[in-house]
Order: C-alpha cells, then structure tokens, then sequence
C-alpha cells in the first residue's frame, strides 16, 4: 500500500496534528475515535491542484504537507496516509476504490476514491477520512443493519453485484454515497488518478474551488458557490454570492488553518471570474 513499506509515521506529531491524546491499540474503539479525529483536524482541500501541483502519493512527502506544513488533502494523500498508520499500531486493513454517487442521480464515470476498510473485534468496518461531501462520520460496520450516528443514518447493501453505502434522507428514503470495491488496491492500481485529475477536463479538482471538514454532528463543505451545512441529520445550503461571504465560510471549514484561508479564498475568486467567462450569467 505504501511506496516505502519501511517507512514510520512520525506517531507523537501525527497524533498531535490529530489533536488525538487517547489510547493508541487495534480495537473498535481506537478506530472510531482516531477517524473521527482525522475528520475534524485535517481538511479536505485541493489548493495544489489548482496551482498546478499534482497530488503526491510518496507518503513521507504526504506527512509533511498535512502534519508539517498543517495542510489538508483528498482521498489519495489523507487516506493511504491514514491507512499506513493505522497498520503500523496493529490493525489489519486494505486500500480500496469507490465509484461516488453524483447530485444529478448518476454514478461519476470513474472510480477514483480511496477507502479503508479495517479489521476489528471480528468485523469489517469502512473507514473514509477524505470526501468532499458528507460521509460517513465513524467507521461504518459492513453490514446490512442500520447504523445512526448523530442524526445521520447510514447501512451497507448489495446493489447489481456491489457493496454501496446508503444514507437515509429526511424522508426516509435511502441515497446511494458510493460502492465499493472488494480487493485490495497497491499503488500502482490508483496512480492514473493523479493524471485523470491533473489533466481531464471532466476532472473535479481543477476548475472550482472544493473544500470541507468534518464537525460535530455532520461536515462543512464548500462547493463552487455553494457553502452546506450538513449537520444533525440536515443539510442547509447558502449561496455565495461574494468575497465577502466566501471568506466568512472558508475561515469557518479552515478553523484552525488560517495560513490556507488566503489561498483558498484566491482560488475561490480565480475559480468564479473563470466559470463567468466561460458560463455568462450563472454562479
């Protein structure tokens, strides 16, 4: 799974980054607190694609920018990252690709998420720590059975032959997340995601602004123009309408990294004048 399979995740900064102070051992419950942690410390973010710069999937490089330097990342830094530590304290765990289900009620055409799932106390459990949009908070059980977790409720099924997460909606319906794969993915296996996101036009990380991070009880995500609160079970949405306002939500997802705030939010103008030019009149 790692590029340098003897490589140690520095434990006391990676803990500290996660503002993590429990007890560190393979069990359910480590598990559930060190991901609900990594959700709330280290943000979602693409700033580097933006800029040109494609993601890394040298995992010492990866530490540095999000413990070092107190960046964020998508699925292919935050998550191997996170997987590699989680099998150096003791757990069992493979790498596995995920097919997002998209707003407009289609499957995105590529399957270029990463997950985790994990082994412990007998059980498999999906553990996602980078998504733009609103996941799974804890470790999900793969199973059939209803899970709820402030507010938000969420299951396991098998769909036309693959595993897909399933979120109940407010009326009760239940929404595809994303499905997943079964085996096991080494590094080669997701290396072409980098070139599809850094040069495709279809690409979701080079041509709007896309952040989040996860909160008490849901997650804060800014999306274009659009900034949502999922939280406790509801999403609200607000629309961003200028600087001002796109600076006021940023400090609030990037709580605590106040040195990504300006680059964000100049990305956040670059992104809006380009999408005007090419699309007059929307956003």
């Amino acid at each position: 799974m790692a590029k340098d399979k003897g490589w140690q995740v520095p434990t006391d900064a990676y803990l500290r980054r996660l503002e993590y102070d429990g007890v560190v051992e393979p069990g359910a419950d480590c598990l559930r607190a060190l991901s609900e942690a990594h959700l709330r410390a280290v943000p979602y973010e693409m700033l580097d694609a933006l800029d040109g710069r494609a993601p890394s999937l040298d995992l010492p490089a990866v530490f540095a920018k999000l413990v070092d330097r107190r960046g964020g990342g998508t699925c292919l830094e935050s998550t191997p990252l996170f997987g590699h530590f989680l099998r150096q304290c003791g757990f069992s765990l493979k790498l596995v690709a995920a097919q997002a289900w998209r707003v407009a009620g289609t499957w995105a055409p590529r399957w270029d998420h990463l997950l985790l799932v994990v082994e412990a106390e007998g059980a498999e459990w999906l553990v996602d720590v980078s998504f733009l949009m609103l996941t799974v908070l804890r470790p999900l059980r793969i199973d059939s059975r209803p899970q709820e977790h402030a507010g938000w409720t969420y299951r396991v099924a098998r769909v036309d032959g693959h595993r897909v997460v399933l979120r109940r909606t407010p009326d009760g319906d239940w929404a595809p997340v994303y499905r997943f794969a079964d085996r096991s993915l080494r590094l080669d296996d997701y290396t072409w995601i980098v070139g599809h996101h850094m040069a495709d036009d279809d690409s979701p990380l080079t041509g709007s602004l896309l952040c989040s991070r996860g909160v008490e009880g849901g997650k804060l995500i800014l999306m274009r123009d659009n900034f949502v609160r999922a939280e406790h079970g509801r999403e609200y949405v607000e629309f961003l309408s200028n600087t001002t306002e796109a600076e006021k939500a940023l400090g609030e997802i990037l709580r605590g990294h106040e040195h990504l705030t300006e680059t964000a939010l100049r990305s956040w103008e670059r992104t809006r004048r380009s999408r005007r030019r090419v699309l007059p009149g929307i956003g």
